[in-house]
């Protein structure tokens, strides 16, 4: 069954400009994964909302029904706060932000702000929001703090992809250089300051062909007027915005591109560029930094025109450099991501894939991860432990009770029920309640080891205080892939609840801390840079995630040790998951599991998120060429009091 969806943008959605040009390739890629979704282009004038700009905001979400999934743009709600919180309880909202729109240039310090503040405002009663870089990533939360207005949805980064293409001819010995700027004619693109920096290029060597709309009359007649007056009609041609077509042709015949930028939220020319093996001579600007893989072209200050003269004439008069860049930028080129991997990980986004930041609000597994991860689980689990335990069960007078803590959709009572001789009660324990649903769903189809059906109650509570969670009666207390997200002090509530009740815990597929990749042939592969964002990784693992510091890798020794101060008999094992090199059934988890990653090594150092982007764009590649596979370091436990054993 598809998923539906509706994307609300500002005016024509088909406008050829970095941002609609993102939400065309993400609506597309979306359509391929069997979603439904349709497009909606808002009349009226935007960012700067006028009467007729909130009525259509207004119009398109209250013709939603209730529950309806909608990905509104930055630029259609930022100014619309109270037509967005008048829906958000309504509808489920996700913002999709290229960049903040107070920080367009040319804004004075008051328009600036009001942007700032209506932005923020119109941000904090969504579900989700997605932006297009980890600059934006951070940039938000810079503001939210700022301004003293949190945030309390997740931000997600989906980065744009790139279509494959040739890689562009090199300049011959006596050819002229062709330079490339693809950028609308706005103050904020800096075409003027390119034009003054090409006016300090020696020769005539060169020319700098244009691309792209004249969105902002006034500024065009000031570029135009530049290259009259320092003489560069022959050398600096506009010529407008044009197709994809004609885009295709200027990239294959160029040299470099020059995107002289004061700002940009991502800069997909750039990876464009990258793509058809071109050098960029481009800014620091916003997210531009982090954008441009290193030795893959040069960066100057954004308005710097003497520094970008210099970078262009080094580029124009050295042969070698212009080698070492081109080859920069055709290794880059190998670690582009394409459009289909953007739209898997929006896809994931949208389906609440990833963790949220709090157990207490919101899914903290959403059920398309746990179904994507469940075969994994299953194959991956400790068989002789859960027959321990059955017997430990089997010995009981009583019907045994199972407490089954962060249960999500029920895989764990779905593993283990079958399992289990004779009458069987179950206690789903969930803070939410849209995976508690799915769970008793599933429970229609569910029988024991006689063929019996098994009793199931749900109850939606936070697992902390632990005091909350009804589990008194349990003979087994169990869960899955829950122990990295706890901290000591939850570990110490549990062992002295379960010593004082005199119950078993049956503790699968803890998370150890280590993963590393393997190739073709299961060989361990781990490199200095894989090293690297394990290590943030593991220092991400321990940040809060709502039962306290969290002990991430080191929970599974914690629990150990607990129990031994109590004196219980404990059985374990290791159970890491084997994601194999060329599955394609596996691809979508491992894809999914690197952006994770990513995601924790960018918040855990965000002044190196241009490094992570590059290690994520060389591991995506690797695992979509089938030739590296993830091994993921998991462990079960099976603990029972020692005079009952």
């Amino acid at each position: 069954m598809s998923q539906r969806f509706t994307l609300i943008v500002a005016g024509d959605p088909a406008q050829r400009t970095g941002g609609y040009i993102y939400d065309a390739h993400i609506v597309a890629a979306l359509r391929q994964q069997d979603f439904d979704i349709d497009v909606v282009g808002l009349t009226g004038a935007f960012p700067d909302a006028d009467a007729e700009a909130s009525a259509q905001l207004n119009h398109a979400l209250s013709s939603l029904q209730d529950g309806a999934g909608v990905i509104v743009d930055g630029l259609a709600m930022g100014a619309l706060p109270e037509v967005v919180a008048q829906h958000a309880q309504r509808l489920d909202i996700t913002a999709l932000v290229h960049h903040p729109l107070g920080d367009e240039l040319g804004l004075d310090t008051a328009d600036q702000q009001r942007f700032h503040r209506s932005e923020l405002s119109a941000l904090a009663p969504v579900a989700r929001i997605i932006v297009t870089s980890h600059f934006t990533a951070r940039r938000l939360p810079e503001l939210a703090a700022h301004y003293a207005m949190p945030l309390k949805a997740s931000i997600t980064v989906v980065e744009p992809g790139v279509a494959q293409a040739p890689i562009s001819p090199a300049a011959e010995p006596d050819e002229p250089l062709r330079l490339l700027c693809v950028a609308t004619l706005t103050p904020r693109k800096g075409q003027d300051i390119l034009v003054q920096a090409l006016a300090g290029v020696a020769g005539d060597h060169w020319r700098c062909d244009c691309y792209g709309g004249a969105r902002d009359p006034e500024f065009t007649q000031r570029v135009h007027r530049l290259i009259e007056k320092n003489g560069l009609q022959n050398s600096v041609f506009l010529h407008g915005e044009c197709d994809g077509e004609t885009l295709a042709s200027a990239y294959q015949n160029a040299h470099a591109l020059v995107l002289p930028s004061w700002y940009e939220g991502y800069g997909m020319v750039v990876t464009e560029a990258l793509a058809h093996g071109l050098p960029v001579i481009t800014t620091t600007g916003g997210a531009l930094r982090d954008t441009l893989p290193a030795g893959a072209g040069l960066s100057v200050e954004p308005g710097d025109s003497d520094a970008l003269q210099d970078a262009l004439s080094l580029f124009c008069h050295d042969p070698d450099i212009r080698h070492q860049l081109r080859q920069g930028a055709i290794q880059a080129r190998d670690g582009l991501s394409d459009w289909q991997m953007a739209g898997a990980a929006f896809a994931a986004v949208l389906t609440d894939m990833k963790r949220s930041p709090n157990l207490r609000a919101g899914s903290q597994f959403a059920s398309d991860w746990l179904t994507l991860r469940e075969e994994a689980d299953i194959t991956s689990r400790s068989q002789r432990l859960a027959d321990v335990a059955t017997e430990w069960l089997s010995a009981r007078t009583q019907a045994p009770v199972l407490v089954d803590l962060g249960c999500g959709r029920g895989s764990n009572m779905r593993f283990l029920a079958p399992r289990l001789g004779g009458p069987q009660r179950w206690k789903l324990i969930d803070h939410d309640a849209s995976l508690l649903d799915q769970a008793q769903q599933s429970v229609a189809e569910l029988h024991d080891a006689q063929g019996q059906p098994v009793a199931v109650e749900t109850h939606c509570v936070s697992l902390d205080p632990l005091d909350a969670v009804p589990m008194d009666d349990a003979h087994l207390v169990t869960a899955s892939a829950l122990l990295d997200l706890v901290s000591q002090r939850w570990i110490d509530t549990l062992v002295a609840h379960c010593a004082k009740h005199r119950q078993a815990l049956l503790m699968a597929l803890s998370v150890t801390g280590e993963w590393r990749f393997m190739d073709s042939q299961g060989g361990p592969v781990l490199d200095d840079e894989d090293r690297w964002v394990l290590s943030l990784f593991i220092a991400h693992q321990q940040r809060d995630k709502g039962l306290g510091d969290a002990l991430g890798g080191q929970a599974h020794e914690v629990l150990i040790a607990a129990l031994e101060k109590v004196n219980y008999r404990i059985e374990q094992a290791e159970t890491p998951w084997q994601l194999t090199a060329g599955n394609r059934v596996h691809q979508p988890m491992m894809a999914t599991l690197l952006e994770g990653w990513a995601d924790a090594a960018t918040e855990q150092a965000p002044e190196a998120a241009g490094r992570t982007r590059h290690w994520l764009q060389q591991r995506q590649q690797a695992v979509a060429n089938g030739t590296l596979g993830i091994w993921v370091g998991h462990c079960d436990l099976c603990a029972m009091p020692q005079e009952e054993a």
